[in-house]
Order: C-alpha cells, then structure tokens, then sequence
C-alpha cells in the first residue's frame, strides 16, 4: 500500500478514497485528511485524494477533538481502552491478573498515543498507573515470600495464624485503589476528560516542539 506512487492527477485507489470519507466524517477537512494520510504513508508526500467532501464534515475548530493534530487517526478517541484493559485484574488468576492488567494498560498506550492527544494523555496516564499497580503487587509477594522464608520455624504449628500474611496487605489495598481507577479511567474518559491517577512517571509526557 505504502509502495504506490500516488499523485493528484492518479485516480485514488478505493482504500484511499474510503479511509478519507472516513476521516472527513469524523470531522476533519479535506487538507487535513490528506495531511493524514500522507502522515500515515499511505500518500506520497505532496499528493492529494481527489474527491468531493463528506456531506455535513465541517472543519474543526480549537477545542475539537483531534484540532491541530491531523496526524492522527481517529480524533474522537480517548483513551478509554487503556481503563477497559485494566478490567483483566479481576481474572480469576491471583498476582498474575494483577500483573497482566498491569502491563496490558502500558502495551496500548504506543497504539493510543497515535489517535489523537486525548487518547496519547489518558493512555500515558493509564500506563503509568498499570505498571505502578503491577509492581506494587509483585514487589508486596515478594516481600511476602522473603518474610516467611525468613522466618519459618523447623516445626511450624500448624494451628497457628501465619503472621508474615499481613505483608500482603499491600496487595489488598492496591486491588481496592486498581478498581477506583479503572472505574474513574472509565467513566472520566467516556466524557471526554483527562483522567490524571497518582503513579510512578514511567512514561513522561513528550516535551513540545520548538
């Protein structure tokens, strides 16, 4: 696809002309779609899919979603899916759900981040906070394990409580704070809004071009 040649005088190819229909209903204008797919290497640089506009697509202005970033390719996105994957915490597999959800939320956000810059925000943000989650629960089991490796008595009683379970405390109230998250990811994001969760800066926000 990205090996053609196209031009303004070239007919568009019917995967052309559809992926611009599809960008000018979501509300950009015919330069911006162009823009965007040359940005996406499926236009040479220069070139242009002729065709008449979209009825009802209008330009948008500042404040739309997607406005002054025609590189990406779907402006209405949010980043809410980097929230519903956050949802595999509650499989029923303890630590490793956990830890799955985790790096799940920080695998989208390299895709969420090319949508559109509400979903490159919320999706940093849901990364950071996954990879967070995730260690938080890894770090506690292990803290856990080490403790009662430690202090295992020769003969154990088997009558008693285990008081080296209190290390996984942790893991408890991080699997109280994950579902406020994913909760509040889900619903702030469905609105349109920057959902901002306290977490460890794995991934910064990109300074901006001079």
């Amino acid at each position: 696809m990205t090996d053609q040649t196209s031009s303004p005088s070239r007919p568009p190819t019917r995967e052309e002309q559809q992926l611009r229909d599809e960008l000018l209903r979501q509300g950009y204008s015919a330069e911006e779609a162009d823009i965007a797919l040359r940005d996406a290497g499926i236009l040479a640089p220069g070139a242009a899919v002729p065709g008449p506009a979209v009825p009802g697509s209008a330009t948008p202005g500042p404040g739309a979603p997607g406005y002054g970033h025609p590189g990406h390719g779907d402006p209405t996105a949010t980043g809410r899916t980097s929230y519903l994957v956050g949802l595999l915490a509650w499989l029923p597999i303890p630590v490793v759900s956990a830890v799955i959800a985790g790096i799940a939320m920080a695998a989208v956000y390299p895709g969420q981040r090319r949508r559109s810059a509400l979903a490159a925000e919320n999706a940093r943000r849901a990364a950071n906070w996954g990879l967070t989650y995730a260690l938080g629960v890894v770090l506690s089991v292990a803290l856990t394990v080490a403790v009662v490796a430690a202090t295992q008595p020769e003969t154990p009683d088997p009558d008693a409580t285990p008081w080296q379970v209190l290390f996984l405390t942790p893991v408890l109230v991080l699997g109280v704070a994950h579902l406020v998250v994913t909760v509040l990811g889900l619903t702030r994001t469905a609105r349109g809004q920057v959902y901002a969760p306290r977490a460890i800066p794995f991934f910064r926000a990109a300074e901006p071009r001079s």
